[in-house]
């Protein structure tokens, strides 16, 4: 065989392994689109009395914080999506929605459950627009990521519970800091942060649009060390790990995280012997968890259960962006469905609601004493309850689903 016959021989083979090992790997991802096709994709729910409530006080929310010890819950929400995404790529008017912002939901006192508003103080929420959230009980301070009309950056907040208010404490920015999605805390003063993307769709748009549907492991979970330089400048920034579009982000236990890879269809487990404080060479990655939809944000419950929240069909959610964004009439728009299942090592996922019912889920939250669990939906009116059996028997829900 010549020399050029031979080199040919092996780049074609080359590619081949090539292709071949993109086509693997995002098989997952590219099977949903087959699999859960408009018609293909059959309704399943087993979570008990669910249905949806508050559909005329909360819409668009997007992440959920359970505080399962006191009983109540703190939505990220912000009708505004419609017209200003960065993930999603809408940028019509970077301006809020009088509707936006942070709400507490009492859910404990069933008497008087009902999400309210908070009120933020020393804090300009002109163009607010909070995506993932993260409290820390020990100093009850609030962290939310904020794609503003300026930057995407995380807000940090003191929170009080019983005067329904927020007060805004700093602005955390680092230029290498520009896609944040979702937050999980090691302390008060350092955060494990996800960046969706490389390229930021606001100012590169196609190339962030090759970058999701390539499934490009550009994405990163970064961490933040706030205490180091407070005073001047920006935080320390430390990166771990890369990953096609970091998505939702929790701590399974101080030496292990969960990352939802929302196109890759998978949840990746990373292990650290010193619980993530020093740099990547530190970090490994353990197991993936492969599913049948696209992840978004992750809970655990206080039985250590991974609940995973998703989208099982992407040109739906699409759709229903897009629709959002031109139609005045948005209730007209089409429903794209939601995914919601749980895992844990011992049993691995278990399917607990696929449907339309509730549409665009992306967090799903469960207080085991109570027997309560919420789920909060990007494009959707209010929020999804329902009540399992719990260790004192609570009920949130009278008509479900």
């Amino acid at each position: 065989m010549s020399r050029i016959s031979s080199t040919a021989y092996a780049a074609v083979l080359a590619l081949f392994g090539v292709t071949s090992t993109f086509l693997y790997s995002r098989w997952g991802a590219y099977s949903t689109f087959y699999a859960n096709r408009p018609g293909a994709l059959k309704n399943f729910n087993i979570l008990p009395q669910a249905g949806v409530e508050f559909e005329d006080i909360v819409r668009n929310c997007e992440d959920v914080y359970m505080n399962e010890v006191d009983g109540w819950a703190l939505l990220s929400c912000d009708p505004a999506r419609a017209s200003w995404n960065t993930v999603m790529g809408t940028f019509k008017n970077p301006s809020s929605h009088p509707d936006t912002g942070l709400y507490i939901y009492n859910y404990q006192d069933q008497d008087a459950a009902i999400p309210h508003k908070l009120t933020l103080t020393n804090f300009n929420s002109s163009t607010f627009h909070p995506l993932g959230i993260e409290y820390v009980p020990q100093s009850r301070t609030l962290y939310v990521v904020n794609h503003a009309e300026a930057g995407s950056r995380i807000e940090s907040f003191r929170i009080k519970v019983d005067n329904q208010q927020a007060h805004h404490l700093a602005t955390i920015e680092h230029p290498d800091l520009q896609t944040p999605n979702s937050i999980a805390a090691l302390s008060a003063s350092s955060l494990l942060v996800t960046e969706d993307h490389y390229f930021e769709a606001r100012y590169h748009p196609w190339l962030a649009k090759l970058e999701t549907y390539l499934g490009l492991s550009l994405g990163s979970i970064v961490r933040l060390d706030l205490d180091i330089t407070r005073a001047a400048g920006p935080p320390k920034l430390t990166y771990l790990a890369g990953q096609a579009f970091a998505n939702g982000i929790v701590l399974l236990d101080a030496k292990t995280m969960a990352v939802a890879s929302t196109v890759g269809a998978a949840v990746n487990i990373y292990t650290s012997p010193s619980g993530f404080t020093q740099d990547r060479e530190d970090v490994t990655l353990k197991q993936t968890i492969n599913l049948s939809f696209l992840p978004d944000n992750l809970s655990v419950d206080s039985n250590g259960a991974l609940l995973i929240a998703g989208h099982p069909y992407a040109p739906s959610l699409e759709a229903v962006a897009k629709c959002s964004e031109a139609k005045q009439a948005r209730d007209k728009c089409p429903k794209a469905p939601s995914w919601i299942a749980s895992w844990t090592p011992a049993g691995g996922v278990q399917d607990l609601f696929v449907g339309s019912d509730f549409g665009t889920a992306t967090t799903a939250v469960r207080d085991v004493g109570r027997g309560i669990g919420i789920a909060v939906g990007l494009y959707e009116k209010g929020i999804m309850t329902w009540s399992e059996p719990g260790n004192d028997g609570q009920n949130v829900l009278q008509q479900p689903l």
